[in-house]
């Protein structure tokens, strides 16, 4: 057990099968809207919990809690817990016994710990039943990482009636052993982006009949990596691509190079300068060039959300209890340019977002990297965290 916690261990019982749970899913990974073995697996162990399910089409779940004493729970407050299913196409490279054993799919985001951590704690408040003192319902999304889960969650009622809070949670590595959570916003506005550079296609031999838009298209990578450089904003923001794609054969000018990349930053004043500071520096390289350049929103951005302040003294009362000095209360200059769907749970309820820290020293490889891989002893603290927070609600009046 890692030095200067408070963990308490009193759910030591459950850590073998919490891990067992983590890596049967790992091993069986399924992308957006195809997780149909996930989904059986979720239905199967909670049915045997005696929890009552509403089935989310193609294969999320709403679950909720199966004590059928509902009058025990009538001035009971009610909690929203929120965990991801899908997983990502990537081909893993972990080299781990329980790796991925589907061609090209691989949990590189931690959504498998997330489940197996929300299926426990699932089976710890249904032994619990009404003695547990709040009144919690477990949603397991699919195709987070697409973008898609959340509203096909809030279409079926995942929020109705309106809750008293909503929870979610993600198992980071950029740091070891620990948990955080940060005051006010926690997270960024970001959105992917398409840009087409168009020229005019010629025989390398008569150069002076084409235009390049590789040449063009290199000139756009330049300048959004200079714009990084230059723009400084209320908060942490940025410009990134992430492919480049043009031509065909190696003696013929291409005319079209299609760049695919996203924008992101911590407040959406930053965003939008970002957006039409790029536009500028799109049509400038479009005089100098003679090219024609398109860029291109495929989908409305996603929002950021803010955690709540309330229910982050309650998560840093609960990360102190069982994390001691591994837990950080970070603020909005340490801001992690991630977004996530969940805006729109936070649209509609109070919620509360936190991370807890499992990086492998010598194996800290980034999220949806081929060798993501998370530290499972996080995982009985996260579960211990989580149950404290939610007893935590339960006396947030007398705070």
């Amino acid at each position: 057990m890692p030095e200067n916690t408070k963990y308490q261990r009193r759910f030591e019982p459950y850590e073998k099968e919490l891990i067992e749970i983590r890596r049967h899913l790992h091993r069986h990974p399924e992308l957006g809207l195809q997780e149909f073995e996930t989904s059986a697996f979720i239905r199967d162990y909670l049915e045997k919990l005696g929890y009552r399910l509403t089935k989310v089409e193609p294969t999320g779940w709403i679950a909720e809690h199966p004590c059928q004493d509902t009058a025990a729970f009538a001035d009971k407050k009610q909690v929203v817990l929120r965990s991801e299913m899908d997983a990502l196409p990537i081909q893993e490279q972990t080299g781990l016994p329980f790796a991925s054993e589907r061609e090209g799919v691989m949990h590189a985001c931690g959504h498998d710990g997330i489940v197996a951590t929300a299926l426990i704690l699932a089976k710890i408040l249904a032994k619990e039943k009404e003695q547990f003192p709040v009144k919690v319902r477990f949603l397991f999304e699919p195709a987070e990482e697409i973008g898609e889960g959340a509203k096909r969650m809030l279409s079926a009622g995942a929020l109705e009636p309106k809750p008293d809070a909503f929870l979610m949670f993600h198992y980071a590595v950029d740091m070891p052993f620990g948990m955080a959570v940060h005051e006010g916003q926690a997270s960024a506005m970001i959105n992917g982006m398409e840009i087409r550079v168009h020229g005019k296609s010629s025989h390398w031999c008569q150069a002076s009949q084409g235009i390049d838009s590789i040449y063009a298209a290199s000139l756009v990578v330049q300048a959004l990596h200079d714009l990084n450089e230059t723009y400084q904003g209320k908060g942490p923001c940025l410009v990134g691509i992430g492919t480049f794609h043009g031509g065909e054969y190696s003696n013929i000018i291409t005319d079209l190079v299609t760049l695919r990349g996203n924008i992101r930053a911590a407040y959406e004043e930053d965003y939008q300068a970002l957006d039409e500071k790029m536009q500028a520096v799109l049509q400038e390289i479009e005089k100098r060039t003679g090219t024609r350049i398109e860029i291109e929103y495929p989908k409305p951005a996603v929002l950021p959300f803010a955690n709540d302040a309330s229910l982050t003294r309650i998560a840093a009362a609960a990360g102190k209890k069982v994390f001691g000095e591994h837990f950080i209360l970070e603020d909005e200059n340490q801001l992690f340019l991630s977004g996530d769907n969940a805006y729109r749970y936070f649209q509609k309820s109070r919620g509360l977002f936190s991370v807890f820290l499992a990086g492998l020293p010598g194996k800290t490889y980034p999220l949806h990297h081929p060798k993501f891989q998370i530290d499972e002893a996080v995982l009985p603290y996260s579960l211990e965290a989580l149950y404290e927070i939610l007893a935590g609600i339960s006396r947030e009046e007398e705070n």
